[in-house]
């Protein structure tokens, strides 16, 4: 497992040396390299002024530039005494919204200056016109290529956007840059000051007619100001004025699983099995946190698991507890979740109202169909809807059943198929994949039982073959890349 870690981070850097030389564009003639690679293939540019000469410098998606003083180390080189040997690495991914997540991750000793704030050892989000300093030494502008798709409300929305403004809340400053929205709460991005990191600030309405969603919120908030683990997304703290309550999350900057196992179907490949295990060990210990404290998260997809920062072997958390539960272990009327990842008695409980289901073995159902989506790139039992729909498949039941919700025959006709196979409980494993895969398909049958009483619990997955014949190994990656690389704002 460490091996296979390390051996794809140095093939990772080989790849990356060889890729960004054909990227690179330099308006000095003596250090200008040829462009071998369309422009189409540059998502974003870092753009900065060395000795009175302009260099830009393209950014891949999926491929990491690292920036520092060693050579061996870094492909842009930096020989001033102030720049760490590997100072940060930029990176690029493909946003769930369409557009791309550009982040920074320091790794120097005296850190980088983000518009004028100090970040140090951590991971940030760099928005289109940020700009990147290394102390004592050169500015970097970032200018994305790709940009989300933008939809004009009126003929006199502004073209360009305006620039983005900032506002101060309690020891925040929050950013008009918007990471996400829905129906009575927006994401955007903020600056902690005294942890000096970037955090997501969860913004939600809390005027009339939205008092059943504040609920969710508030419970929301309850359960995540008690968490506190390294594959969990963490809760800073809350503000609240007559108009909105304001979450301080942790920022994620790599985007979500979901969007990165469809990197890999986009190319027609399939996730190493190592990364697959190592992913999967994460989520199992994240699930194994929240049911020792009797919490199921009842929306457990990978839309909901965030990948800490860019890159293989990726660290995860996971994410959005609003339709999560305490006191898991009894039965409850109430079903909430996606479709596609509610087990069986779920799926009865939607149409027979007098009928309940209990919410620990209904998160180790969903932890089933995620390993089974990320060694086969498809749904076990969603066999009409292309991965890459997958983000649209039925979000939450209650949203769906809101007034005005409109679906078409061939969609409600398509739901009612897949309800049927789920119900059924018959995994379909095509052998030319799973004939090598068989203690992952073992566990994948394990969790994916009919019955909720005999389904395998977390502790049983974590138990599995699958895993402890690699568990040295595992434990070791866990160590090492996790929680001996935890931020300063982690451990406050």
């Amino acid at each position: 497992m460490l091996e296979s870690i390390r051996s794809h981070q140095s093939s990772a850097t080989s790849v990356q040396r060889q890729t960004l030389c054909r990227s690179i564009t330099v308006s000095n003639s003596h250090s200008k390299l040829a462009s071998s690679r369309k422009s189409v293939d540059i998502c974003a540019k870092l753009i900065t002024d060395r000795s009175g000469h302009k260099e830009v410098i393209g950014l891949n998606i999926n491929r990491s530039l690292t920036i520092g003083r060693n050579p061996e180390r870094s492909f842009y080189v930096i020989p001033d005494s102030s720049v760490s040997g590997l100072h940060c690495t930029i990176s690029a991914v493909r946003s769930p919204s369409g557009g791309i997540i550009v982040s920074c991750q320091d790794s120097s000793k005296n850190g980088i200056i983000l518009n004028g704030n100090r970040i140090k050892k951590t991971s940030v989000i760099l928005m289109d016109g940020d700009s990147i300093r290394i102390p004592d030494s050169l500015t970097f502008t970032c200018i994305h290529v790709w940009k989300d798709p933008v939809e004009k409300v009126s003929v006199f929305d502004p073209t360009p956007p305006p620039l983005p403004a900032k506002k101060h809340i309690g020891r925040y400053v929050v950013t008009s840059q918007c990471l996400g929205s829905g129906s009575f709460a927006t994401v955007h991005l903020a600056l902690s000051i005294d942890r000096r990191c970037q955090v997501a600030c969860k913004s939600i309405r809390t005027k009339k007619g939205h008092r059943d969603e504040l609920g969710q919120v508030m419970k929301e908030i309850r359960i995540l100001m008690g968490l506190n683990h390294p594959n969990i997304n963490r809760i800073f703290d809350t503000q609240e004025d007559q108009n909105f309550i304001h979450i301080f999350l942790q920022l994620c900057t790599g985007g979500d699983l979901f969007t990165y196992i469809n990197s890999f179907t986009e190319t027609h490949c399939k996730m190493e099995e190592d990364e697959v295990k190592y992913i999967m060990f994460q989520l199992l210990r994240g699930l194994a946190y929240l049911h020792d404290k009797s919490i199921s998260h009842r929306d457990l997809k990978p839309e909901n698991i965030l990948l800490h920062a860019p890159g293989p072997y990726p660290r995860i958390q996971i994410a959005d507890f609003g339709l999560a539960r305490p006191k898991s272990y009894q039965e409850t009327f109430n079903v909430c979740g996606t479709v596609s990842y509610l087990p069986p008695e779920g799926i009865l409980a939607l149409d027979q109202k007098h009928l309940g289901y209990v919410g620990m073995p209904s998160d180790c159902w969903s932890a089933g169909i995620i390993l089974y989506i990320m060694l086969s790139g498809s749904h076990p039992f969603d066999h009409e809807s292309p991965l890459d729909s997958c983000g649209s498949w039925f979000s939450h039941y209650a949203a769906e059943s809101q007034r005005g919700s409109h679906r078409s025959e061939n969609y409600i006709r398509g739901e009612a198929r897949l309800k049927q196979r789920i119900i059924s409980g018959h995994v379909d494993f095509p052998p030319l994949l799973w004939s090598k895969l068989g203690k992952a398909k073992v566990l994948v049958n394990l969790l994916l039982i009919h019955d909720p009483a005999k389904r395998a619990t977390v502790y049983v997955a974590l138990k599995s073959s699958w895993i402890t014949d690699d568990l040295t190994m595992l434990e070791g990656a866990y160590c090492s890349r996790i929680i001996a690389s935890l931020s300063p704002a982690e451990k406050i």
